[in-house]
């Protein structure tokens, strides 16, 4: 089976990113989708972060204790 395939590539720093799309994927629909990835990524930041700050709580309060 062959398909066709749009690929958005953006280099940062030494890595390189990849999209890829139908080749008849709308943009608004390419946009939707996007906005989706991108929701998903910052709820993953900010559970790393609420992490952060629990561990950081804590080891404040064992800190004090001692």
């Amino acid at each position: 089976m062959l398909k066709q395939q749009s690929i958005i590539e953006i280099k940062k720093g030494e890595r390189v990113y990849q999209l890829v799309l139908a080749m008849d994927s709308p943009l608004g629909e390419v946009h939707d989708v996007l906005y989706q990835m991108r929701s998903y990524i910052i709820e993953r930041i900010n559970e790393a972060y609420n992490q952060d700050k629990i561990k950081e709580k804590d080891s404040e309060l064992e800190q004090k204790s001692d």
